[in-house]
C-alpha cells in the first residue's frame, strides 16, 4: 500500500496542467488566442489522456481567459504594432496579425494609424540605414529593395529614395 509520500513525490513529477501552461505562458508576453491555442495544443499531447478531449479542454481555456481579460486579441495586436512600428511597414504588420488570427475588426484602428505614419517611419529607418540618396542604379536598387522587404509601399520607398517629400 503506497504512502502519502509517494503520492506526492508523484504529484512532483507531473506535468503542468493545461491552464498553468498558459498562465505561465501569458504572464512571458501577450498572445493572440490562435497562436496560445497552438501553442498548448503541442503541451496537450504530452499531457495524459484520461483528462478527455483535449481540444474542447483548449477552447475552454482560452474561453475563460478571454472572459476575464487575461486573453485579448485587440491587446495583442497593439502589442505587435508597438513593437514592430519602428523597423516595419504596414503591409509587413498586416501579415503578421493575420498570422496571428487577430480579426480585422480588431486591427483596422492600428493600421489606419500606421497607414498615417508610414512616410515618417520609412523615412527615418532609411536614414539609419543610409542617410545618402543614391547616384548609382546599383546602390538605389539595394536601397529600394531594403525598404520593401521590411513592408512599406513601393510608391512610398520611390519617393523617399528620390528624396522627394512626402505628398499627404
Amino acid at each position: 500500500m503506497p504512502d502519502s509520500g509517494d503520492a506526492l513525490k508523484a504529484s512532483k513529477f507531473k506535468s503542468p496542467s493545461l491552464k498553468a501552461r498558459a498562465l505561465r505562458l501569458l504572464s512571458l508576453r501577450e498572445y493572440s488566442r490562435k497562436d496560445l491555442g497552438s501553442k498548448l495544443s503541442e503541451y496537450a499531447s504530452q499531457t495524459d489522456q484520461a483528462e478527455g478531449d483535449t481540444t474542447l479542454t483548449i477552447e475552454s481555456i482560452l474561453d475563460d481567459f478571454e472572459q476575464r481579460g487575461w486573453l485579448s486579441d485587440t491587446r495583442f495586436a497593439e502589442a505587435l504594432v508597438r513593437r514592430r512600428s519602428e523597423r516595419y511597414g504596414m503591409r509587413k504588420i498586416q501579415g503578421e496579425l493575420n498570422r496571428a488570427g487577430v480579426s480585422s475588426e480588431h486591427s483596422a484602428d492600428l493600421l489606419e494609424q500606421l497607414k498615417l505614419s508610414e512616410y515618417a517611419r520609412a523615412k527615418e529607418l532609411w536614414v539609419r540605414k543610409f542617410d545618402m540618396i543614391a547616384t548609382e542604379p546599383k546602390e538605389k536598387a539595394r536601397q529600394y529593395r531594403f525598404l520593401v522587404s521590411k513592408g512599406f509601399n513601393a510608391d512610398l520607398v520611390a519617393r523617399i529614395i528620390s528624396g522627394k517629400p512626402n505628398k499627404q
